[in-house]
């Protein structure tokens, strides 16, 4: 029973997608850790060796589910074409959105958005599942339920805060109709076996639309970052991770947090916040650092950053888009054809560029990962990397730093909250960043407390 749920659950790799919960509900729950990531939780109950089969096969992190590319040969087999990174591939495209104000309002070029109203427009769905900024449980974000005269703006530009597919698979099975689902590469993975094995979610999950992802955060990134702008966490109401800052670059997030009393901060660049630099590792879950889906193989469309040196000047933002699904693709040609997209087809290296630190975190990277916990008789998810890749020794250094981190964060910023004293967490994370360049160490510290003086004034 190597690799099993169980080897998941208590080695930390559970990225919190639910469908466990959602499958035996006796058996497993859905709750946020101390640290403010949403995990599983099986109980004392006695699970047969043929039940706890049945449900690892479920979870995109233990060994029993099917990988990726089998998932890929079985929903995509009219399609030939494969890149190492990007999966199965019908086109690529980088550009934007030029009609209504998608791209304004959207996540860089508004491609996601536009996407599902095409689909409503065409009548080829009746709901639509995407994360909103949430404010009524408690929590920031959640899953929410669209139909075709609902307004998809509405919904979040990105959000980086965990969440959870239970409460989607419950609305899905007890509503009939025709759906698309937006999801990271890892819940897609999770929706794709489960569909499989069960007939009413494949009949009605028409579509998923990929999110290429960076990894996924706890809730204390969000909480982090309001208190970094005036907000302390208990009187965190609601963020804003992707503002648009006019004459900044693309990737200069704009950040701003909303209290209990409705008021709401200065915008501020992502960068100049700890924890903006997405290559620290802050706040991290840990399973994301045993992924190997770089932009969402098994999903019909994957968008996401352009993050492309002659595009970056542009601070409304450009996508990146991976075409597998022939009817996403004939929506998206139309709307390059009726002017209504400014998209230009591009070849694998222009994605694969965009998305480079990934590919190298996430291949070179894991490889370092993977054969350190094989070295200690540790257990590792199952991945489609050869542990044995060669690393230099800087790469490696820099991917242990990378892990010291993410541990580090999750427990000063706990302890933080305990003491209720930012500056806590500020001098204490510090030193581990440090750990990756001890030279700009006093520039990152200095760029930190201008940012907050300026907050203050």
């Amino acid at each position: 029973m190597k690799g099993s749920i169980k080897d998941v659950i208590e080695n930390d790799y559970c990225i919190g997608c639910g469908i466990c919960a959602f499958h035996n509900k006796s058996s497993f729950t859905i709750q946020l850790d101390k640290f403010g990531m949403l995990k599983a939780n099986m109980s004392t109950n006695e699970i047969s060796n043929e039940e706890l089969i049945e449900i690892s096969a479920l979870c995109p992190f233990s060994d029993y589910i099917q990988n990726e590319d089998s998932i890929s040969e079985k929903i995509f087999t009219d399609v030939k074409t494969k890149d190492p990174y990007l999966g199965k591939y019908i086109q690529n495209y980088v550009g934007y959105v030029e009609e209504g104000d998608y791209r304004e309002k959207g996540s860089s070029g508004g491609m996601g958005k536009w996407l599902i109203n095409q689909l409503f427009v065409n009548e080829e769905i009746d709901y639509a599942i995407q994360v909103v900024n949430q404010k009524v449980k408690g929590e920031l974000y959640t899953y929410q339920v669209f139909t075709k005269d609902d307004n998809i703006l509405e919904g979040a530009k990105s959000a980086y805060y965990p969440i959870s597919l239970e409460e989607t698979l419950t609305f899905i099975i007890n509503n009939e109709g025709r759906y698309v689902v937006t999801t990271v590469p890892c819940f897609s993975k999770a929706l794709r076996n489960y569909a499989e094995k069960h007939p009413i979610l494949k009949e009605r999950i028409k579509y998923t639309i990929g999110i290429i992802c960076g990894h996924l955060k706890s809730t204390g990134f969000a909480e982090s970052f309001a208190w970094q702008l005036g907000v302390e966490p208990k009187n965190l109401k609601g963020i804003e991770f992707r503002d648009k800052i006019p004459g900044r670059k693309a990737n200069e997030k704009g950040v701003f947090a909303e209290d209990t009393y409705g008021n709401k901060t200065k915008v501020v660049s992502s960068r100049d916040l700890l924890g903006g630099n997405w290559g620290h590792n802050m706040f991290k879950y840990k399973a994301c650092d045993y992924c190997d889906d770089i932009v969402g193989e098994t999903t019909d469309v994957s968008i996401g950053d352009a993050w492309l040196k002659d595009l970056m000047d542009d601070d409304k933002g450009n996508n990146v888009v991976v075409v597998r699904n022939r009817r996403i693709g004939k929506i998206i040609a139309k709307g390059i054809s009726d002017g209504k997209l400014n998209l230009k087809a591009v070849s694998p290296e222009v994605i694969n560029m965009s998305q480079a630190g990934g590919i190298r975190h996430r291949r070179e990277g894991l490889a370092y990962r993977l054969k350190q916990k094989s070295n200690k008789g540790l257990w590792a998810p199952e991945k489609r990397v050869d542990k044995n890749l060669k690393v230099s020794r800087s790469r490696e250094k820099i991917y242990k730093v990378r892990e010291d981190v993410r541990d580090a964060s999750h427990e000063i910023f706990f302890e933080a909250k305990r003491r209720n004293d930012l500056i806590f967490f500020k001098k204490n994370i510090l030193k581990e960043i440090k750990k990756f360049e001890p030279s700009n160490s006093s520039k990152i510290i200095h760029k930190i407390k201008s940012t907050i003086i300026k907050l203050i004034k």
